[in-house]
């Protein structure tokens, strides 16, 4: 290239990435959202307290430990979009079950048992009985 030549910039997309925060806040808002949960229905689920659910939402901090509440209530959602239409999931999250000694599926999540319900869907996608 000549001297006389000026290079000129290339126009980039700047693309500011969504700090980790702020896609769970967005995803938590989301989840809620599609769950047709209250702000305290999730925070019992979660172990959480109302305050600390509106927080979040608001972008505060969440801990690696919600956060992987959050990313596990998000794939049991996706799955079971698979097996039920998305307006009846939260519904069925909350409803007692036999196959759960009379808890909820929302109640499995609250204890950490979702190994079970991963089991049970695995068995409802494969057309096995359990």
């Amino acid at each position: 290239m000549s001297a006389a030549v000026k290079e000129r910039p290339i126009n980039r997309l700047k693309i500011n990435p969504v700090p980790e925060g702020n896609r769970l806040a967005q995803l938590l808002a989301r989840l809620r959202a599609d769950l047709g949960w209250s702000r305290n229905q999730l925070a019992r689920v979660m172990n959480a307290s109302d305050r600390a659910i509106v927080n979040w939402e608001s972008g505060d901090p969440i801990s690696p430990v919600y956060a992987a509440k959050i990313r596990e209530i998000e794939s049991l959602y996706s799955e079971l979009k698979q097996l039920m239409k998305p307006k009846e999931i939260g519904p069925w999250l909350l409803t007692e079950m036999d196959e759960f000694e009379k808890r909820t599926p929302a109640d499995l999540i609250s204890r950490g048992e979702t190994g079970r319900l991963w089991a049970s869907l695995f068995y409802l996608r494969s057309g096995m009985p359990d």
